[in-house]
């Protein structure tokens, strides 16, 4: 923001952050003269905005808030009041700033368990930095950009995959077939593959005409009634055993999500869910599922 008496600017060091790290920059206030200021701040806001309500009931579930010049800001209201009557008195003039360019490097923690930026079926969820600076008695002057804060998983050591059995009604129904599913990694970048191979145990030898493995999303807002708002099938996989009432069968399968893919969600009201589905053909059929998370690529700038 430019006036004839000052300038205030926000540059930020990265083009995306990531989630559990700090994001950071530099906020630079070029003065022609100088200036008293209250405070000099730099917040990171994060607002979720669902599909279907107004934005001005957007849910703003993280707020933080640095101190780079200047006093903190009042919490009570009769803080406030006294702050101000001393102001107006003459008793509190804040601080001066000389003239010429003043620069104040920020690093704010941003907590691994935020949900990454998106917008999509299911809405919106942003953040923003701003840079604020407060002057003495009333009035004050703020910039501000949208950045882009990408989820960035935990890598876990390999363990079992546990899978369920949803058919018709909610009832589980495994009958005389196991699946032993086995993947390197439980977490796949958008634009890339995971892959993973399973074996179906048939003691009873029944009759398995081909089995499909699928990687599916769901995107859907939790405050809305039917809240599913989109579910679709971005690859899938199918594989014909020669043998269809063999003891074992076994199958391994590579499964793509596209560029251009959302990234598993997990916000206040907005969610996005990323499903590997094994379908048994076979009677009764079955299916089986386990979650997987999708992420954005964090860019090297």
């Amino acid at each position: 923001m430019l006036t004839m008496n000052y300038e205030l600017a926000l540059h930020l060091s990265r083009s995306v952050f990531a989630t559990g790290k700090r994001l950071s920059g530099v906020v630079v206030f070029r003065l022609a003269r100088p200036i008293s200021i209250r405070s000099l701040t730099v917040s990171v806001l994060g607002k979720e905005m669902p599909s279907g309500f107004s934005l001005t009931r957007g849910r703003l579930f993280f707020d933080r808030e640095v101190l780079l010049s200047g006093m903190q800001r009042p919490r009570l209201t009769s803080e406030r009041l006294s702050l101000f009557w001393n102001t107006f008195l003459g008793r509190e003039s804040g601080r001066t700033l000389s003239a010429g360019e003043h620069i104040y490097p920020f690093s704010i923690p941003l907590p691994a368990s935020l949900p990454p930026s998106y917008e999509g079926k299911a809405g919106r969820i942003a953040y923003t930095v701003t840079a604020c600076v407060q002057f003495p008695l009333v009035g004050s002057i703020k910039t501000s950009k949208d950045v882009s804060v990408a989820f960035v998983p935990r890598l876990h050591r390999s363990r079992p995959v546990a899978l369920s059995y949803p058919t018709e009604g909610g009832a589980v129904h495994a009958g005389e077939v196991s699946v032993n599913l086995e993947l390197p990694r439980r977490t796949v970048e958008i634009g890339k593959s995971i892959t993973g191979k399973f074996t179906i145990n048939n003691p009873k030898r029944a009759v398995i005409a081909r089995t499909i493995v699928s990687l599916e999303n769901c995107e859907w807002v939790r405050l809305k009634s039917g809240g599913e708002l989109q579910r679709s099938c971005v690859d899938s996989h199918e594989i014909q055993p020669v043998n269809t009432n063999a003891e074992s069968i076994e199958g391994e399968f590579s499964l793509t999500v596209p560029p251009g893919a959302v990234p598993s969600v997990e916000g206040t009201a907005i969610s996005v869910i990323w499903l590997l589905k094994l379908y048994i053909d076979t009677s009764p059929p079955l299916e089986l599922k386990t979650p997987i998370t999708v992420y954005a690529p964090v860019p090297k700038d």
